[in-house]
């Protein structure tokens, strides 16, 4: 998309393969944007029923016969958490790539429309989260939305398998549950807070929000998905 856009025009008129990516590009923005409002479902498709199927097929019977209750179901935690983490990012690395092999490192023109020799004055807010590492190392910067897109994703992807392994009411209704939680909490948290405070937002490069919250999120999502994990390990052990 960005590459049709720019094929033609003079070096002027051409960004640094930062600002063409997935993370900073302006024209595959809505991509991100949708990829961000669609984490909680994909990330709960990918592998997070797999304590589900085992548990309905009855496979799981003979797997507690070489190994302990414990040790099954949060082996399963961890792989969910690392095949989903990689499902995201490796894409992104990807997009990234290629963005490099296409684009000049060093851009003619920016996103905000400001000098390229303008770095610290205009092409600067501190309000931005993370803005003075896109000012200082924008590849850096690129990585680190890479990591906490798919390090949000794992988290979803745990939370989903916690509730799997709860509730068991099939897998359509699960990953429906977990991604009508996910769009009830981000409308309730727009409406009666800040769009800063979204999820939504906080994962776009560029957003005004707050690291803190960033971080709350994540906490959040990581608690409910040991918690969950460890009730239904616990629940097992007791059988």
């Amino acid at each position: 998309m960005e590459c049709s856009r720019f094929y033609g025009m003079g070096m002027t008129n051409i960004r640094s393969a930062y600002e063409m990516s997935l993370i900073q590009g302006t024209s595959v923005h809505v991509l991100l944007s949708v990829e961000c409002i669609l984490i909680p479902l994909i990330a709960s498709i990918i592998y997070s029923d797999s304590f589900y199927v085992d548990y309905q097929s009855g496979v799981y019977k003979s797997i507690l016969t070489r190994t302990d209750t414990k040790t099954y179901i949060w082996a399963k935690g961890i792989v969910t958490f690392g095949v989903t983490f990689f499902v995201f990012l490796i894409p992104l690395l990807w997009n990234q790539l290629l963005c490099l092999i296409t684009f000049p490192t060093e851009g003619f023109d920016n996103r905000f429309a400001l000098p390229p020799y303008d770095i610290g004055t205009q092409n600067y807010n501190n309000t931005f989260m993370f803005d003075l590492l896109r000012v200082q190392s924008p590849l850096l910067y690129n990585l680190l939305y890479m990591f906490l897109i798919s390090l949000v994703a794992a988290l979803f992807a745990v939370f989903a398998y916690g509730a799997f392994s709860v509730f068991k009411k099939g897998r359509f209704a699960t990953i429906a549950g977990v991604f009508s939680l996910y769009v009830v909490v981000e409308m309730a948290v727009t409406a009666w807070g800040s769009f800063r405070l979204s999820l939504i937002n906080l994962l776009q490069s560029g957003n005004q929000g707050s690291l803190s919250v960033l971080l709350l999120w994540i906490s959040i999502l990581f608690v409910l998905g040991i918690v969950m994990i460890a009730g239904q390990s616990y629940r097992f052990e007791a059988k």
